[in-house]
């Protein structure tokens, strides 16, 4: 408690104000304006995982930047640079990928990252989005269909916009360097329609292809098929042994004042042209699934946002018999973080009032780990035609958290006070694994924007 005490003394905060730069106001129809955001993040903290106390210093920071050249096109970038030394978990999850969590490759705890995304209307039913960033579909923490959990990526989407309906085409390219030194690149293309059945039920309909732009035998590139705008062509292809990665999945959302009820269903194999498949636990019947509910309270001046979320991926979800078209990239899952062949529950909650902030996050996940030279399920950059079961080709007998029985708790409770310019914030966060890992942190720190390094899983 004394080293602790003495750090915290000893922490420099430093007031840093954003800074807006505002250009051209005429009306609304032709404001033109450039809004620059700086932010930082920088804390201390002391923690106890079994191999004596650590101090631990982090810090963030960049900017934010949003113009709006037209009525018709804006843009948007973030700049940021990290450095420091990390947590045991973040650091051996640095150590084993090669790269931050949500972000790209680190060297020397040093990061640099940048984003662009470039907006335009083409017409009042139509629009396209061209940049190097990332997609979230969802409406709850996590998302089994595509999350924004990995480093940003070059892509070109289209929107189009009528009645109740929302479409998006989206085309991307992805790099693999799981297993070489350098990049390789795999590419993508997503359907996703939402549909607004009524004032309260929401309705998306997902589907979504990878495939490698070379093997060993030709270079594929970006195959002119898949520029197909219209929903729904793929499916047919299941049944023929398509050599591509192909997933379809749901998302729901209802509606009931200030609570949302909602879930998602993904689908990647189904695999059902043989009657000896329908038993229990084929390693090609691959499905993932969520289920939760989030809502919003306001008692006087308290505000409170609370979030209750089951996420669940059978074993070899998001992988491919080629390992270069699994559901990754830059060496990171596309959708949910801890990959395949585990259940997940995840609890939040948000207190406001004034100028004081609660929040606390809660993880309790349970997944089948690998042991030397077995391969359950969980590995999504491991080919799933090396399924442990019964070998190979045609393994039975798979079910969710076989293998390694791993027990994932992670804890992460904040109070802070916003100074306007900034917030100074204390924090406690725990981190405990089966068999690997047992710590907690006290952090202290002084934030605009926060980079949270606590992995949560």
């Amino acid at each position: 408690m004394r080293k602790l005490i003495s750090f915290l003394l000893l922490l420099p905060v430093i007031a840093f104000s954003q800074t807006f730069i505002d250009v051209g106001f005429d009306n609304s129809d032709s404001l033109k304006k450039v809004t620059i955001t700086p932010f930082f993040s920088s804390h201390i903290s002391v923690s106890d995982d079994g191999e004596g106390d650590k101090t631990i210093n982090f810090l963030a920071y960049g900017t934010n930047v949003y113009a709006r050249l037209s009525p018709r096109l804006q843009l948007s970038s973030r700049i940021l640079k990290l450095k420091g030394n990390f947590n045991t978990a973040l650091s051996d999850y640095v150590d084993s990928l090669g790269v931050f969590p949500g972000m790209n490759t680190i060297e020397d705890n040093r990061l640099s990252y940048f984003s662009l995304v470039a907006d335009y209307k083409i017409s009042k039913y139509f629009s396209a989005r061209l940049g190097k960033g990332k997609n979230f579909i969802g409406n709850g923490y996590r998302s089994m269909l595509i999350s924004n959990n990995h480093a940003a990526y070059p892509f070109l989407s289209f929107v189009t916009e009528f009645w109740k309906v929302k479409y998006y085409n989206y085309y991307t390219t992805f790099s693999d360097i799981y297993s070489a030194d350098i990049s390789q690149k795999k590419h993508g293309a997503f359907h996703y329609l939402d549909y607004k059945l009524n004032k309260r039920l929401t309705i998306g309909i997902f589907e979504g292809i990878i495939w490698q732009a070379q093997d060993e035998n030709y270079e594929r590139g970006y195959d002119i098929h898949y520029l197909n705008p219209i929903i729904f062509y793929r499916p047919v292809e299941f049944s023929k042994h398509s050599p591509d990665n192909a997933l379809m999945g749901l998302n729901l959302n209802y509606s009931l004042n200030t609570t949302n009820i909602y879930g998602q269903i993904l689908l990647d194999d189904l695999n059902i042209n043989r009657y000896d498949n329908t038993e229990n636990g084929f390693f090609q019947n691959k499905f993932a699934l969520q289920v939760g509910v989030r809502s919003r309270l306001s008692i006087k001046e308290h505000k409170i946002h609370l979030l209750a979320e089951y996420n669940q991926a059978q074993p070899y979800t998001y992988a491919h018999k080629h390992p270069m078209q699994n559901y990754t990239h830059m060496n990171q899952a596309l959708a949910h973080p801890l990959g395949a062949n585990f259940k997940e529950t995840v609890f939040m909650v948000n207190h406001h009032f004034k100028r004081w902030s609660t929040n606390l996050k809660y993880t309790y996940a349970i997944y089948g780990a690998d042991s030397l030279d077995t391969h359950y399920g969980q590995n999504i950059f491991i080919s799933d035609f090396l399924a442990q079961g019964e070998g190979g080709e045609f393994s039975y007998g798979n079910y969710n958290g076989q293998g390694i029985k791993t027990e994932l708790h992670t804890l992460y409770t904040e109070l802070n006070y916003d100074l306007k310019v900034a917030k100074v914030f204390l924090a406690y966060a725990l981190r405990n694994k089966t068999r690997d890992e047992n710590s907690n942190y006290l952090v202290f720190g002084i934030k605009t924007n926060f980079l949270n390094p606590f992995i949560d899983f």
